[in-house]
């Protein structure tokens, strides 16, 4: 017979006679507590400690048996978690968010989608939830992988067109503040019936150059931004890069730390549009994380 998850029989038992022939489905813990005085508050620190008293897979013979057996009387085991079948592999836990790239069938449509997960199985529920919330008809997951490591950015300002006023803000020449300015005022003069290019998704490999007056630092990040051009999406890059500085530099004051404010440079390395739709918010996929 040919053994699978529809074939365990896997239960908790503390009934000896249960356990013998069965495998340890989960590891044998001896636990205690021990306490001591930290030096610098003089308060009483309590931590748990633990033993391993028999590891996950062993198969419960007679000699096991009487160990488990005396475990419970000298150590405190109450129970055992045992199986029929010896599984030992286990499912390494990611609390990390990646990208993923996701497709599926709608109705008779192919979408992709970007976003982040933790793994395979997280993808698959943010992406059923997602599409059960923003889509219509029935739909099949035809597809999910882990996409390149990278940052996911997107256009969330009015103007869709890059200016002067956007190569100013490559430059350094006006404030992030002052760039918004301007696209507020010039989206207000232009004809409301004009229709703005289509948003698409850049993958940009961009090389960072940090420098401090004193040290030069470089490092190639890949980026991928939805919106209208690469010149635009380069302008994001580097407001975002910008915007990460100042919260390390308030962060390090916060907590009494000197930081040296470093400029920032952007350079592309290489870019090319990528067959994505959709990107699923950070914020949807974070809630997967509690």
């Amino acid at each position: 017979m040919i053994e699978t998850r529809k074939t365990e029989i896997r239960y908790v038992t503390s009934d000896p006679k249960k356990m013998l022939n069965m495998y340890l489905a989960k590891r044998v813990l001896k636990t205690w507590e021990e306490s001591f005085i930290d030096e610098d508050t003089g308060e009483t620190v309590t931590i748990e400690r633990n033993e391993i008293l028999f590891d996950r897979g062993t198969l419960i013979d007679q000699d096991t048996l009487a160990k488990i057996r005396f475990s419970m009387e000298a150590d405190g085991i109450k129970e055992v978690e045992v199986s029929n079948q010896n599984r030992l592999a286990f499912e390494n836990e990611n609390k990390f968010l990646y990208p993923y790239l996701a497709q599926a069938q709608i109705s008779d449509k192919k979408y992709k989608f970007l976003l982040y997960a933790t793994g395979l199985e997280n993808a698959c529920l943010i992406l059923k939830d997602y599409i059960e919330l923003n889509y219509q008809f029935g739909f099949t997951l035809t597809m999910i992988k882990e996409f390149d490591s990278c940052v996911i950015l997107t256009d969330n300002l009015k103007e869709r067109k890059v200016d002067d006023a956007s190569l100013a803000y490559l430059k350094n020449e006006i404030t992030m503040a002052e760039y918004v300015d301007k696209m507020d005022d010039e989206t207000e003069d232009s004809d409301e019936e004009s229709k703005p290019n289509e948003k698409k998704f850049y993958q940009i490999e961009t090389k960072i150059t940090f420098t401090d007056g004193e040290n030069e630092d470089e490092r190639v990040q890949t980026f991928v931004v939805n919106t209208f051009n690469v010149d635009r999406a380069m302008m994001l890059i580097t407001h975002y890069l910008k915007n990460k500085e100042e919260e390390c530099e308030k962060q390090a004051k916060e907590k009494g730390h000197e930081f040296k404010k470093r400029e920032i440079h952007t350079a592309i390395e290489s870019a090319k549009p990528i067959p994505v739709g959709r990107f699923i918010p950070k914020e949807f996929s974070m809630a997967y994380m509690e």
